[in-house]
């Protein structure tokens, strides 16, 4: 708007000017008065720079840069191995022998990625079938998720966290079905990711670029010190707050997304619980 009232100006005081104005001179600032408009006029189309940064940055945004980084990753995993299954000495096709279900799942290759994974059924929740509650105190818990998806809003949701129970007898939706304590849920239709607990009523959604990640491999990092819990995806911290009161006994799980659209197929591997 600035630049046009100068242009505007400019254009005025040299069409009023008296005709004395040397000729040359005159062309010279006829040019540059010329050449402003144009850049004005580029102004106009593309926007100032002022603009442009703050569309290139919404731009960035948009695009689904991923948040919430760690300048210095705090995850610090356990030194202790408590449990850890890769399913390496599994038959394809089966049920990997430390897990139940209530639904299906099976062991499977996945081209072009090393080791077996675990592919999750429809309305089907995971529990270690060991009676293995988590250590007392502090403990780490990580595990991988890979998705392939035409879309990422295929997948739908999935969720995991921790129960009061190692049942698994109906399909665990969020933090207070069938005996849970906590979830997280991805939700790869709406690009955000939220927490709650049962126990400390704890709920916060953030919203997360998830609908970059239809063909991805994704790494959790779990930390509980006593009532509270760290969640992270690969370096993105998620969740810091209090999850658990008392400390009660915890069993870990996963649900699978209620369906999944297009073909799309959820696996995990290479779970890892440790303390120190």
């Amino acid at each position: 708007m600035k630049k046009t009232t100068i242009l505007s100006g400019l254009i005025l005081l040299f069409a009023f000017s008296p005709i004395t104005t040397n000729a040359q001179f005159w062309k010279k600032i006829q040019d540059k008065v010329e050449k402003k408009a144009v850049d004005v006029t580029d102004d106009m189309l593309n926007g100032s720079n002022d603009q442009e940064e703050s569309t290139t940055a919404q731009g960035n945004a948009s695009k689904g840069q991923v948040p919430y980084v760690e300048e210095v990753f705090s995850f610090v995993p356990g030194s202790n191995i408590y449990f850890q299954d890769d399913y390496d000495n599994e038959n394809l096709g089966s049920m990997p022998r430390y897990w139940k279900t209530n639904g299906t799942g099976s062991i499977v290759e996945i081209p072009g990625l090393p080791g077996k994974w675990l592919k999750l059924g429809d309305r089907s929740s995971y529990k270690l079938d060991t009676l293995l509650a988590m250590p007392k105190g502090n403990f780490t818990l990580e595990f991988d998720i890979v998705t392939r998806s035409d879309k990422a809003k295929d997948i739908g949701g999935m969720n995991f966290g921790f129960s009061k129970d190692n049942a698994v007898r109906s399909w665990i939706s969020d933090a207070y079905n069938d005996n849970s304590i906590t979830s997280t849920e991805l939700h790869f239709w709406n690009r955000d990711v939220s927490n709650s607990s049962s126990d400390t009523k704890v709920s916060n959604t953030l919203d997360f670029p998830l609908d970059n990640y239809g063909n991805a491999l994704i790494h959790v990092s779990i930390a509980v010190d006593g009532g509270q819990m760290r969640l992270y995806l690969d370096k993105s911290k998620l969740l810091d707050a209090k999850m658990f009161l008392n400390e009660p006994t915890k069993y870990f799980y996963i649900s699978a997304p209620l369906d999944m659209d297009q073909g799309a197929q959820l696996f995990i591997g290479n779970l890892k619980i440790a303390n120190n």
